[in-house]
């Protein structure tokens, strides 16, 4: 059976009202086709901040730096006829 990465946040809110009413969480992830360690943060997140929510902002940054964009620029004008998937490569 396959697990979800994430819930919407209708279902985790679904999730924190299971879990108020004294569910295990095990129970709570078995319902809703979610990991158990997935529902035991969402519970931490939870009493912590008083938020079910997904965290925005998560994950890497894609901004490149002030000398990448420089470089990119000299690769650029060097090779005109690379197009911008080549010179990110």
């Amino acid at each position: 059976m396959s697990r979800r990465n994430h819930l919407h946040d209708e279902m985790r809110w679904r999730a924190v009202s299971i879990l108020k009413t004294v569910a295990r969480q095990s129970v709570v992830a078995r319902e809703l086709n979610a990991h158990r360690s997935f529902i035991h943060r969402l519970w931490n997140h939870y009493q912590r901040d008083q938020n079910a929510s997904r965290r925005l902002g998560s994950g890497r940054r894609r901004i490149t730096t002030t000398a990448n964009n420089r470089y990119l620029l000299q690769c650029a004008r060097r090779r005109r006829t690379l197009t911008a998937r080549q010179l990110a490569s």
